[in-house]
C-alpha cells in the first residue's frame, strides 16, 4: 500500500520504520530538516522536508498515488489540514492523530466525517478509556475490547489467596459457567504459555482471559476475592488530560484530587471540575498528602 505519513516525530519515525518494514510504500513529510535527513539515512522511504499543510509539498510526495494518509504532527490544526487536502487529492484512507477532546470527545461540534477523517486516534481518550476499564475491573493490570465491548479481554496477576490458584485447566473447564470463560495465555517467570487441559495455574501467573461481558462478574471474585474497589485517587498535574481524566473519575471515584504546582493552573483546573478536590503544591510534599489521606 503507498502511504503518506505526515509529522516525523516518534510516533510518525516509528510508523514509517514498521510499515516499510512490512513491504509498504512510504513517504514522509516533516518540516524539520534535521529529522528528515536522519530517516533518509536509515530508512528506504520518499522523505520530503516541508510545511505538509502546503499543496504543492504534498504533491512532491506524492499524494496524487497514495492509498493512506496518516496526519501526526504535533498539532491538531495540521493534522486536520493534511486529511482535509488528502480528501481534496481524493486519498481513499484519512487518519489523524488529535489530542483535544473538542474533536473526539462528547461535546464535539463535527463528527470526524465532517471533518474529513475516517479515523481519530486520541492518544489521551485512549488512557481515560483503559484507566476507567482498569478500574472497573478490579485486579486487572491491561484491558482490552472487542465486537463492540461484548468481549473481553482481561490480564491478571494471580494471587496466592485466588480460588484458581492450583486449578488446572481442565477442572476449570468442569465448573458450570466457566466454558464461558477462556484463558488464552499463561505468562510464567517471563516464558509465555498456551494453555492445555493438564496445565496448573500457581501463585504469580500472570494469566490472559476472554470473557464474555456478562459473566465478568463470575469471574473476578474466582481471581481475587479480596480485592475492593477504588475510593480515591490522587492524580499530578493539572493539564488537559488529567482534567479530562477527572471529569471522567468524578462519576464513579468517590474522591478525586489532583495536585498542582502552579496557582494559575490550580485554580483553572478547579473552575472547570466540579467534584474534583485541587490543591496547590508539589509532588514530594508529605504534608499535602497526609492532609489528602
Amino acid at each position: 500500500m503507498r502511504i503518506l505519513i505526515a509529522g516525523a516525530g516518534i510516533v510518525g519515525n516509528n510508523l514509517a520504520e514498521q510499515l516499510s518494514a512490512e513491504g509498504h510504500d512510504i513517504a514522509i513529510i516533516d518540516g524539520n530538516i534535521e529529522k528528515i535527513t536522519r530517516i533518509s539515512d536509515t530508512m528506504d522511504v520518499m522523505s520530503v522536508c516541508g510545511d505538509a499543510c502546503m499543496p504543492s509539498v504534498l504533491v512532491k510526495a506524492g499524494i496524487r498515488d497514495m492509498e493512506m494518509v496518516i496526519a501526526v504532527t504535533n498539532k491538531d490544526e495540521i493534522n486536520l489540514m493534511v486529511c482535509f487536502l488528502a480528501s481534496k487529492f481524493e486519498v481513499p484512507k484519512r487518519f489523524a492523530r488529535l489530542r483535544s477532546m473538542e474533536f473526539t470527545g462528547s461535546g464535539q461540534i463535527f463528527s470526524p466525517k465532517e471533518l474529513f477523517v475516517d479515523q481519530v486516534i486520541n492518544p489521551g481518550e485512549i488512557i481515560i478509556d483503559t484507566i476507567l476499564k482498569i478500574l472497573q475491573t478490579p485486579g486487572a493490570v491491561n484491558v482490552a475490547e472487542f465486537a463492540q465491548g461484548k468481549v473481553l479481554l482481561r490480564e491478571f496477576d494471580l494471587p496466592e489467596n485466588a480460588p484458581l490458584t492450583g486449578k488446572t485447566i481442565k477442572e476449570l473447564a468442569s465448573i458450570s459457567d466457566f466454558d464461558l470463560i477462556i484463558i488464552v495465555a499463561i505468562v510464567r517467570e517471563g516464558k509465555l504459555i498456551i494453555p492445555k487441559p493438564e496445565d496448573t495455574l500457581q501463585t504469580g501467573d500472570r494469566i490472559y482471559t476472554l470473557v464474555n461481558k456478562e459473566f465478568l462478574p463470575f469471574l473476578l471474585p474466582m481471581l481475587n476475592k479480596t480485592v475492593d474497589s477504588v475510593e480515591k485517587i490522587v492524580i499530578y498535574s493539572a493539564n488537559p488530560l488529567s482534567i479530562n481524566l477527572a471529569k471522567a473519575l468524578e462519576e464513579t471515584v468517590k474522591n478525586v484530587c489532583i495536585i498542582e504546582p502552579s496557582r494559575e493552573a490550580a485554580h483553572k483546573a478547579a473552575e472547570e471540575l466540579s467534584k474534583t478536590l485541587v490543591h496547590q503544591g508539589t509532588g514530594t510534599d508529605l504534608d499535602l498528602f497526609n492532609e489528602i489521606n
